[in-house]
């Protein structure tokens, strides 16, 4: 009897050590994770904006949009930086959202609406540094705001997101590759597969110089339509000047709540 009092003892102290390390670990993969950016729709959208108390950066994208992707990483850290601050984001080609197309006016992705009190204090389209953001938002961060966004080298080197989208009638597929480095995202490449469906094949070259011209991507002819290629070092990519601090679950968790399917 005594014996089996200690086994019991003992396999209880040994369940709680082993339940509380699991716990300790998956408190800690959910807080990198938790990336704090709301993904909105027509159900939760007058909830999440018209009745916040918080100001508000929301975001209108597409997966199909370069800028979309490469501005990830400044709304992560102004997510995590900023508490007092919902970041949100709406993706224009998802489903659920036939309200807020016919709320809002989209003429460019990315737009973003900056509310106080349910109320649109500003509008700015393309992307935006995280100053010129906060700028916008009329806010001014406390003397005493502590960045918390620290680099951490990750355990995985290499992450890539691939999703299925539209732009302008014609279908795609867009994959965004890291390398992730000691000290930062060390590289970024965005491939766009656009289809070009049959009855447009004649116009496919009108349509290719169009990409060509905007300055964002090569643009080479493929069997099926045409790719279109940001590299890392390209001018536009420096453009844009990527924040590159978001670490590999951040970055993973915020593609992925923008439909992108991540291995």
């Amino acid at each position: 009897m005594k014996f089996e009092r200690k086994f019991s003892f003992v396999s209880v102290l040994l369940l709680t050590l082993i339940l509380g390390s699991f716990t300790t670990a998956l408190a800690k993969a959910s807080n990198d994770e938790n990336i704090r950016i709301v993904k909105i729709n027509d159900d939760n959208f007058e909830k999440e904006i018209i009745n916040s108390k918080q100001p508000i950066i929301l975001e209108i994208s597409s997966t199909s949009c370069p800028p979309c992707l490469i501005m990830i990483p400044t709304l992560i850290d102004i997510a995590k930086n900023y508490t007092d601050i919902k970041v949100a984001s709406i993706g224009f080609d998802e489903p659920n959202i036939e309200k807020i197309k016919n709320t809002f006016r989209i003429q460019a992705f990315p737009t973003f609406y900056f509310l106080r009190d349910g109320k649109i204090i500003n509008m700015k389209m393309g992307a935006m540094k995280e100053d010129e953001l906060l700028k916008a938002l009329e806010y001014t961060p406390a003397k005493n705001v502590k960045k918390v966004t620290q680099y951490k080298p990750p355990k995985k080197k290499h992450l890539s997101c691939s999703v299925d989208g539209e732009f302008s009638g014609l279908k795609n597929h867009i994959t965004i590759s890291f390398v992730f480095g000691k000290t930062q995202i060390d590289d970024v490449d965005i491939v766009t597969d656009v289809l070009i469906p049959p009855e447009l094949e004649e116009h496919k070259p009108q349509i290719m110089e169009k990409f060509k011209a905007s300055g964002k991507s090569e643009v080479t002819e493929t069997k099926t339509g045409f790719k279109l290629h940001t590299a890392n070092n390209s001018r536009f990519m420096r453009a844009m000047d990527m924040k590159r601090t978001s670490n590999y679950s951040e970055m993973k968790a915020g593609l992925e709540l923008q439909g992108f399917k991540c291995e």
